[in-house]
């Protein structure tokens, strides 16, 4: 039987990098969907699985649109899925990841309780690598407005988001200039022009391993530290804005396991700031005998060359 007109379609969107063995999961936790009014769209990022993947999707038929693509990341296979969606709303479910049985129904009631946000959004919980829950996570409602985003990304990942499809195609979607981070700051351009909805609700599973991109602490901490420096001109001149981005990077250095001294020591480095810069050395090389002092040392000599030629 068709879904009732009302119904909007959703679109959700699968990009597969080396992860065909988590793929069918993925799939089924569409197909187990309480809202059955989606289209399923698998984007192969010139995966180097590519047979084992195409053997799961040939169990599943015209059930899945399925496309290749010569690799071009993550934010390009999103990118590459959303211009196929033909779904007024957007998930973007990482091929390692699950949906819940809820989130769909979620999601498109959320959008029509709140048509005009930038994005609606609820929570994960974390699986193993063999999909067993790790924790009971509990669910709050979060702010999601963009002075709260600024200090730290309280959305949280793809998989917690419904995004109205239109929407993010006009502010551009997601940026290939980051290879970390970009949807951290598709979240920021959504929220800084239409704000956010989060209806507190558990709706997906993020599943830990080896392979999460979240376990490159030095990857992301660049990430955030670029996506947060794309939001100067923003917040410029409005102090409550410029105070919750510098939180945001000083949070940043404490969430991926940095010192945020570290960064206030480059921020006076880069802004001429020598004698603060001179006492946060002093600091972090009594904090740090070993390895500050190295990265110190390694530092000074690079500079000297460059200016040296």
């Amino acid at each position: 039987m068709p879904p009732p007109p009302a119904e909007p379609l959703v679109s959700v969107v699968i990009p597969c990098y080396a992860q065909a063995h988590f793929l069918a999961d993925a799939i089924e936790s569409v197909m187990g969907q309480t809202y059955r009014h989606f289209e399923i769209i698998v984007v192969n990022d010139g995966s180097p699985d590519v047979e084992q993947m195409e053997q799961v999707l040939r169990g599943y038929g015209e059930r899945v649109r399925y496309v290749k693509q010569a690799n071009a990341g993550l934010s390009g296979a999103h990118n590459a899925g959303l211009r196929l969606a033909q779904g007024e709303f957007v998930v973007c479910l990482d091929s390692d990841d699950r949906l819940l049985p809820n989130a769909l129904r979620t999601g498109v009631t959320a959008w029509s309780e709140f048509p005009t946000t930038g994005l609606v959004f609820g929570y994960n919980r974390l699986i193993n690598v063999h999909g067993e829950p790790l924790d009971r996570t509990r669910v709050r409602v979060s702010d999601g407005s963009y002075t709260a985003m600024l200090e730290q990304n309280t959305i949280g990942c793809p998989i917690n988001v419904m995004l109205r499809r239109c929407t993010v195609m006009e502010v551009g979607a997601f940026s290939t200039e980051l290879t970390h981070s970009e949807d951290y700051e598709l979240f920021l351009r959504l929220t800084r022009l239409f704000g956010a909805h989060c209806h507190g609700q558990l709706v997906a599973e993020y599943r830990m391993h080896d392979a999460n991109m979240s376990k490159n602490h030095q990857g992301m901490l660049a990430g955030v530290l670029k996506t947060l420096e794309m939001q100067e001109e923003w917040v410029r001149g409005d102090a409550a804005l410029e105070r919750a981005l510098h939180r945001g990077r000083s949070n940043a250095w404490e969430i991926f396991d940095c010192d945020p001294m570290i960064w206030h020591f480059a921020q006076d480095v880069k802004s001429g700031r020598w004698l603060k810069a001179a006492a946060a050395a002093a600091r972090l090389t009594f904090k740090y005998p070993r390895k500050f002092s190295a990265v110190l040392r390694q530092r000074t000599k690079r500079a000297l060359r460059s200016a040296l030629g």
